[in-house]
């Protein structure tokens, strides 16, 4: 088994085709944080990771952005050999996302090496678009524009800050996302009160989020009518859509639900935190190999 971390989106994307055809929808997220990357609208700095196996065929893949720690398909053998590939690249951990058994395997092998602790923070439920069904509501829709940088810089921060994300996007990203024709705004009275992006097509699928509605604005079917309005727009391209939620908030999940999106899979999301010793100085695993990125700084 051998591992390698890089920086290089392009590179990585196409040695690991392959196996995101496998399973597109259950690697949404990684495949479009790639696409992102190479077409310079990811805003944030990400390492890819992949698990070649003796005949140098990818048989796992994860990712880490800004210090979160995302996990794809990966061979359960190899969990503990990818928490040590990022330690021995001296990448500092603050979360780890992935389906429930490898997230805990990754949690606690961390755990162990650098005497940190770990806690569940929240649990996540991918949707995939069934029979698409609009709902009335009071406005209309409409594409952002240049003109609603500000505003949805805005509303993606107090996403940001809600659901304790990542740190904030850019003013530079969000425009060229916007540019992009990803982002739509829901408008009543004159006044933008939900914004909805969605990601890009990749492998067929395109995933839908943020979804945010200020709370003064909640309540009133804006959000639901957004979300639907952009999953047909997907469909009308010949792409199926896909979402996240939140399983603590059961508001959204039967709202999306009533829209006509299904469940498909559960994720688990792990806060890495205190660890006692320097994970630059975490000893390589016997008999198996981190290698060096294959191009690039270790943070980019």
């Amino acid at each position: 088994m051998r591992i390698e971390i890089t920086s290089d989106a392009a590179r990585f994307m196409h040695d690991v085709r392959p196996l995101l055809r496998r399973d597109p929808l259950r690697h949404t997220v990684i495949a479009t944080v790639l696409v992102n990357t190479v077409n310079g609208r990811s805003g944030l700095p990400t390492l890819f990771l992949s698990v070649r196996d003796d005949a140098d065929q990818v048989v796992g893949i994860a990712q880490c952005t800004d210090g979160a720690a995302y996990l794809g398909e990966l061979p359960a053998h190899s969990i503990s050999a990818v928490v040590d590939a990022f330690a021995t690249h001296a990448i500092a951990l603050r979360s780890v996302e992935g389906g429930h058994a490898d997230a805990v395997a990754f949690a606690t092998r961390w755990s162990e090496t650098t005497g940190g602790t770990y806690r569940r923070r929240h649990s996540a439920r991918l949707f995939r678009l069934d029979t698409l069904r609009v709902p009335a509501a009071p406005g209309a829709p409409r594409q952002a524009t240049v003109d609603d940088v500000d505003t949805c810089i805005a509303m993606i921060e107090e996403f940001r800050v809600e659901t304790d994300g990542p740190r904030r996007l850019d003013e530079a990203t969000v425009r060229r996302r916007v540019e992009a024709a990803s982002t739509w705004l829901w408008e009543h009275d004159g006044l933008p009160v939900t914004l909805v992006a969605r990601q890009p097509a990749v492998l067929g699928w395109a995933r839908i989020g943020p979804v945010y509605t200020p709370p003064l604005f909640r309540a009133n079917g804006f959000a639901s009518a957004l979300t639907a309005t952009v999953a047909g727009r997907i469909r009308a391209e010949g792409a199926d859509a896909c979402l996240f939620t939140d399983l603590a908030n059961p508001t959204s999940n039967k709202i999306y639900q009533r829209i006509g999106f299904e469940p498909v899979r559960d994720f688990v999301h792990y806060t890495l935190s205190g660890a006692g010793v320097d994970q630059a100085n975490t000893p390589r695993p016997v008999g198996r190999r981190a290698t060096n990125p294959a191009s690039g700084p270790r943070r980019r």
